[in-house]
């Protein structure tokens, strides 16, 4: 009686289940949690510096007290992420709006 049809998907098993479920680029970015002074930068253009991304935060607050640029462990080739920090909450809040904002590129 009614094999196959109107079955919503099972729900995965094991290793990695609901992994990765309604998160993603495509959201933006997401609450802010409560003390947060930092925000995580991703999809930056690898020839982006520390001084360019100074430069895009200069304006939210006192401008970033912190800017690290991860590399990559084995090239030291950057990886497109970045932490930006501040010295309060305030900035937080002024950085995220900057979502989307280009630089160099990307």
């Amino acid at each position: 009686k009614g094999k196959g049809k109107g079955k919503a998907e099972p729900e995965p098993k094991g290793k990695g289940k609901g992994k990765g479920k309604d998160k993603g680029a495509a959201g933006g970015p997401g609450p802010k949690p409560a003390g947060c002074t930092s925000v995580y930068l991703r999809g930056l253009a690898y020839q982006a510096t520390e001084e360019d991304v100074r430069q895009v935060f200069e304006a939210c607050g006192n401008g970033p007290t912190n800017v690290r640029i991860l590399t990559d462990k084995a090239t030291g080739e950057p990886r497109g992420n970045a932490f930006v920090d501040f010295d309060d909450e305030g900035p937080v809040d002024e950085a995220i709006k900057l979502s989307g904002t280009e630089l160099r590129g990307r």
